[in-house]
Formats: structure tokens, C-alpha cells, sequence
């Protein structure tokens, strides 16, 4: 079974499985109850900007309807709201569904709130908001099975909450769950900020990267900075620790004789020897380590592997680009108090999924380290958030004076903490 957004879908199939909702049951909406198929076609349009973020209708926040597909068969609809305003935050929440009557009572819906959930966790969702009737036991049965609890009550609805990520689950279960969800193969290429984010990396990996290196990259998702390198024709080995992002970079890069790809871990390279690689790049681990033992490991592991004078590029993300990105939608608090302490102190918990720093705070992470600092620098800038406004535009023309511009910028104190994604450059002694 998958889920397939409604703007991807057989339209048709789509239109026929809407027309066999009713107008209202068990406090879903049919919002396109009645509807011609031409008028739905227009509904489909809609959705498909609502789900970026634009021409929404007052009230209304940026969501993904999705239909929940059985082969070829459509069976039911699954409605994600990326966030929530008071209306929802007291009412509906963040997942709404409805199964065809005739698929009823066969498993759809609990597999579907499964697979729903797993969309939440990529849009940083930890703790999903639901709602449903009382005189609904089924659907109740439904949510429970997915880890619901009920959280209040009146005298109509159950308020049901679902944490996103199970309990008791470790670091590595936690992140591949997430990227089992997510399509990390076109992360930097489906937005401005991701191409930009490409393109400024790119720029530092040449500046260290000459002819003849040997080019390792620690934590290489699918493959696109490690593939686009050994197309360059240098000597590259890839380490993954998800094996879906591995399988997928395997099969991409199918024919590269000078690209080896390794599942592992970043905090453990016991496959490869000391002193090897000209140029490391370790552009996702650090996101997702949270125990101060296991960054150590993994910063000591890179430099470990790079030869001397070699150079290591290691990214993470601003902790005040996770807010500024994320929590200006009515949950400020909720965001502050997963991101810091009381006292304004920076939190890191494997929970959080994306982990972020103070600038200063992971530069001090390479103090007593056997490396010399050489910049740090960010990628992608303040885009992140802008992105979402329904009037953002930037054309092909733009984009390339865009690049230039910001890289001319990108290493600026004052900017480096705005910025989502950054590079610490460093060479070993």
C-alpha cells in the first residue's frame, strides 16, 4: 500500500473515490461533495497550491491529501495539515481520513494513519493532533492501534494524540524511519533553498577537492554530491548508515567503477584505514547525533580517516533556523521548549530528529581537536521560510545571480546564524 498525493494521482480514479463519500459522516467533510468531474479537476489545482503554501483561503493552513492506494485500487483518503492554527489546534488537528465504505473493516485505515504519520515525521511532526466522534469507536480503534492516547474530551469528541516517533526507539531506528518516509533523492533539487544549498557546497568541495583526491562522504544519503563527484572522475567511497538512501544510491550509481559504497555508521569507520582520504565531507550525521560521546566519535572518526593536510567539511544546521523556519505558526513554545532549556541553553535529544547549533557552540566542538580551523560558512541562507510565502518567485536567471550573490556572503559572522544549513571547514594537522 502507499499513499499518493491527490495532484499525482489518476485523476479519475481520484474523482470516483471522492463521489463515494457522503457529504458529511462521522465529522469527515467531503468538501467535494456533488461536484462535476471538470469543477474537481479545478479542486485539484487548489490542493496542489495549498500544499506549497499558497492562495490559501482565510483560515486555512498549507496541507497534502493524499489517497491511500492498494495496487491499483483507491481506497481511501488521508488529509496532512503541515501545522496548526488555534481553530485545528482545538479541534480537527493535523490528520483527517475517511475509507470508501466498501473497504471498510479490512486494515486500510489503520495502515494508512501509519503511513500518514510517517509524513508528519518528515515535516518535523513529533506529536500528531486528531480528533474523533465518540459515536466512532471504529476510528477510535484505528488511532489506538497507531499509539493514540486520549487527551480530552467533550461531549461529542475524543482530542487524540499519536507521538510520531515510537518509544524507546534508538538513534539509528529513529533516522531511518524518517528517511524510509522521505524522498531524500531530490531534496536539493525540488526547492530554492535545496539548489542553493547544492550549489554553495559544491563551489567548497572544488576549492579543496583537486585532481587526484580521494573524496569520502560520511552520512551520503543517496548518493547525489558522491555521484555528481565520481562523475567528475574522482576516486570516491560513500558510507550510509539507511539502507533505503543506500539502495537507491547503489542504483544510481550503477557503472561508476570509482565509486564504493559502505553501510555504516558515522561514529564507527571500521572499515576504512587511517590516513586515507584528500577530502571528507560529513553532510548529514552531525544533524542527527545528540549524546556528546557520539559526535566526538564521529568528528574523531573523519579526522581519523583523512590524511594529513587533508581537508574535512562537516555541516549542521542553525538552531535558530529551526525556529525561525518551523515554529512562527502558533507553536513558538512548542518549538522553543524542544530546542532549548529554561535557561536558553541549547538541547540536544535523539527525539528531535534534526538537532541544531549555536555557531559558536559547534565551532567549540573541534577545540583540542587535531585540526585547524579554515571557515565557516552557510549554504543556503534564510530562504528556507521565505519559500513558503505564496508570492515567492525566483526564475532560472534569477537563481544564477542569486548563487553568486549569496556565496559572495555566505561566510559573514552576521549572517551564519539566520542560515539553515552550514559548512565548519577545517584542515588536519
Amino acid at each position: 500500500m502507499e499513499l499518493i498525493r491527490v495532484q499525482d494521482s489518476d485523476y479519475r480514479k481520484t474523482y470516483e473515490l471522492y463521489m463515494s463519500f457522503p457529504e458529511n459522516e462521522n465529522g469527515y467533510m467531503n468538501n467535494v461533495y456533488g461536484y462535476d468531474y471538470d469543477r474537481f479537476l479545478k479542486w485539484i489545482e487548489k490542493k496542489r497550491n495549498w500544499s506549497l503554501g499558497k492562495e490559501l483561503p482565510e483560515g486555512f493552513v498549507a496541507d497534502t491529501t493524499y489517497v491511500l492506494a492498494d495496487g491499483d485500487t483507491y481506497v481511501g483518503v488521508f488529509n496532512l495539515r503541515h501545522y496548526l492554527n488555534d481553530f485545528l489546534r482545538e479541534g480537527p488537528g493535523h490528520i483527517g481520513y475517511c475509507i470508501s465504505k466498501q473497504y471498510r473493516g479490512k486494515g486500510y485505515a489503520t495502515k494508512g494513519l501509519e503511513l500518514t504519520l510517517g509524513k508528519a515525521r518528515q515535516m518535523g511532526i513529533h506529536e500528531a493532533y486528531l480528533s474523533v466522534n465518540k459515536d466512532n469507536p471504529a476510528s477510535l480503534r484505528v488511532q489506538l492501534k497507531n499509539g493514540a492516547y486520549i487527551h480530552h474530551e467533550n461531549d461529542k469528541e475524543y482530542f487524540t494524540r499519536i507521538n510520531a516517533i515510537k518509544d524507546g526507539a534508538t538513534r539509528q531506528e529513529i533516522v531511518g524511519q524518517f528517511y524510509a518516509q522521505y524522498d531524500e533523492d531530490i531534496r536539493l533539487e525540488r526547492s530554492v533553498h535545496g539548489r542553493l544549498e547544492y550549489a554553495t557546497t559544491m563551489h567548497y568541495i572544488h576549492k579543496f577537492a583537486k585532481e587526484g583526491s580521494k573524496v569520502l562522504e560520511i552520512g551520503a544519503g543517496t548518493g547525489r554530491y558522491s555521484i555528481a563527484l565520481a562523475k567528475e572522475g574522482f576516486d570516491v567511497t560513500a558510507v550510509e548508515l539507511v539502507e533505503s538512501n543506500l539502495a537507491v544510491l547503489r542504483e544510481h550509481s550503477a557503472g561508476l567503477d570509482n565509486l564504493r559504497s559502505l553501510q555504516g555508521d558515522a561514529t564507527k569507520l571500521d572499515d576504512l584505514p587511517d590516513n586515507t582520504f584528500d577530502v571528507t565531507l560529513v553532510f548529514g550525521p552531525l544533524y542527527h547525533l545528540y549524546e556528546k560521546e557520539e559526535v566526538n566519535k564521529a568528528i574523531d572518526e573523519a579526522i581519523r580517516v583523512t590524511k594529513k593536510d587533508g581537508v574535512i567539511l562537516f555541516a549542521f544546521i542553525s538552531v535558530f533556523a529551526i525556529m525561525y523556519s518551523n515554529y512562527f505558526t502558533g507553536n513558538w513554545g512548542e518549538g522553543q521548549e524542544e530546542n532549548f532549556t529554561q535557561d536558553y541553553k541549547v538541547r540536544h535529544f535523539k527525539e528531535q530528529l534534526f538537532t541544531g547549533y549555536d555557531v559558536t557552540g559547534f565551532e567549540d566542538l573541534f577545540l583540542g581537536k587535531e585540526v585547524s580551523w579554515i571557515t565557516t560558512t552557510g549554504v543556503d541562507g534564510l530562504i528556507e521560510p521565505i519559500e513558503r510565502r505564496a508570492d515567492f518567485a525566483v526564475s532560472d536567471e534569477n537563481f544564477k545571480k542569486l548563487a553568486a550573490w549569496y556565496l559572495a556572503f555566505s561566510e559573514k559572522r552576521e549572517l551564519l546564524g539566520n542560515t539553515n544549513h552550514l559548512l565548519y571547514i577545517c584542515r588536519k594537522k
